[in-house]
């Protein structure tokens, strides 16, 4: 008999702690994630635009809540994961607890579409070859509840993702009569990029002056967020100089392209204080539909730095392929409260001090990178340690 999604989620997962959920609707678990998104705030639920936002957003409130979080997805959708759960999550990186639900599309003995004919018989052994233990949900309530209880643990043990796999219809419809109603942002918010450019044609700024410049703007109760590549190599570097202390930093040194999502679920589990995000453009373009939903969906204080210099920096010069112009018209429909163009210390200032609510700042920076510039060093795994504690 098929489970009822309301006793599911108050008797499985709330019972064991879990109480958000992120991620991309499937038809498999169609009756669970209509339930959630009927009776859950946009804090307890988000529905993102890729399943590795929702695996970001996942380890971004762990960190700043110690607490597991339920990411759900269709199994053609994990290989969409793989890149934060492999290099974020996993616990030879971070080591970020959390739960996956994966609704099985292709089921073996199961008639289905031919594009699932490949992805489904793997599933399990795709499972086991990412080190992420999984187990198929089991026919009552009370053993359900007993199995998620020791995964939730194991995850929390070993530090790393685990699997709950759902064949299909094992959730009954979950019927509601009429949605409840999109906060306001999410039906339309529109503001015009402000732009606060120089007519200087050399660029004023380095990518490592306009990270200096933010940290002037950053307060000791605010959290920072940076990319992967020269962004947290520079953060590390100035860190450095000072004291060392990367306490209330976070680097992801992987998961390109989740910088913004991370920051997200961070602010969700630390709502009164506001968190930077250091952003690399070719990073943010990458998974830019995910920064789409999430500037819409966000009531939190997530100031997000764009850093363009128009190529990937990291990986030899390659040129990016929008132009600026084009990454302005792409700013100007994105729903932030707020949106910046700035390229010079004083004016990137005034965009930090501006900043209310959810905000974009493109930053134009020049090419110039340090030579000396340095990997930061030691284990992730202690770094992260710091960072939570840094929030307590």
């Amino acid at each position: 008999m098929p489970f009822d999604p309301s006793q599911f989620y108050h008797d499985v997962l709330e019972a064991n702690g879990i109480k958000v959920a992120f991620g991309v609707p499937d038809s498999v678990l169609s009756g669970l994630s209509n339930f959630l998104f009927a009776t859950g705030s946009m804090d307890r639920h988000i529905i993102t635009a890729n399943e590795g936002g929702a695996v970001a957003l996942a380890s971004g409130y762990h960190l700043a809540t110690g607490r597991v979080a339920l990411v759900y997805m269709q199994n053609s959708g994990l290989a969409n994961a793989l890149n934060p759960l492999q290099s974020l999550a996993a616990k030879e990186v971070f080591g970020i607890p959390m739960l996956l639900v994966i609704g099985w599309r292709g089921k073996p003995t199961i008639q289905d579409e031919p594009q699932h004919a490949l992805v489904g018989p793997r599933l399990m052994d795709m499972l086991a070859s990412h080190d992420l233990p999984a187990e198929e949900l089991p026919d009552t309530i009370s053993e359900a509840r007993d199995m998620v209880a020791c995964l939730v643990e194991q995850a929390r043990r070993t530090s790393s993702p685990v699997s709950l796999i759902v064949p299909p219809r094992r959730f009954s419809d979950y019927k509601q009569e009429s949605w409840p109603s999109l906060p306001a942002p999410v039906l339309f918010r529109r503001s015009n990029l402000q732009v606060w450019t120089s007519a200087a044609q050399e660029l004023p700024l380095s990518r490592e002056a306009a990270i200096r410049c933010v940290l002037r703007e950053v307060r000791k109760t605010d959290i920072t967020v940076s990319s992967l590549g020269g962004a947290s190599r520079e953060l590390y570097m100035i860190r450095q100089e000072k004291d060392g202390s990367i306490g209330a930093d976070f680097m992801s040194i992987g998961a390109m392209g989740h910088a913004f999502a991370l920051a997200h679920g961070i602010s969700i589990g630390c709502p009164s204080r506001r968190v930077f995000c250091l952003d690399g453009d070719g990073s943010f373009l990458m998974h830019v539909g995910n920064n789409a939903v999430l500037a819409g969906t966000s009531q939190h204080h997530v100031i997000h730095i764009l850093l363009y210099n128009g190529v990937y920096e990291s990986t030899g010069g390659q040129p990016l392929m929008l132009s600026k112009a084009n990454f302005y018209a792409l700013a100007e429909g994105l729903p932030y409260n707020e949106k910046y163009a700035v390229d010079s210390a004083e004016m990137l200032a005034k965009a930090c001090s501006s900043a209310q609510a959810n905000t974009l700042i493109i930053v134009s920076v020049n090419s110039f990178v340090s030579k000396s510039l340095p990997r930061p060093s030691g284990s992730p795994r202690l770094w992260k340690e710091s960072f939570m504690a840094s929030l307590r």
